[in-house]
């Protein structure tokens, strides 16, 4: 995912973060990108497979 500074600068104020110079996005940017591609193989991952933990139940006092 490629993220312009005018998208970075509308998410900035739709959160009511504080704002940034161009010099400062430009540093933030790639990090956010590697973030971004970070959770899109999470979302990739098939977890079919794999039992939910929320699943299980303790039996308590045993």
């Amino acid at each position: 995912m490629v993220l312009t500074r005018e998208t970075l600068k509308a998410l900035i104020q739709e959160y009511q973060g504080f704002p940034l110079s161009d010099e400062e996005l430009e540093r933030v940017r790639p990090e956010l990108e590697n973030y971004c591609r970070a959770v899109e193989q999470l979302r990739a991952l098939d977890l079919s497979a794999v039992f939910s933990g929320r699943l299980l139940r303790v039996q308590e006092g045993e």
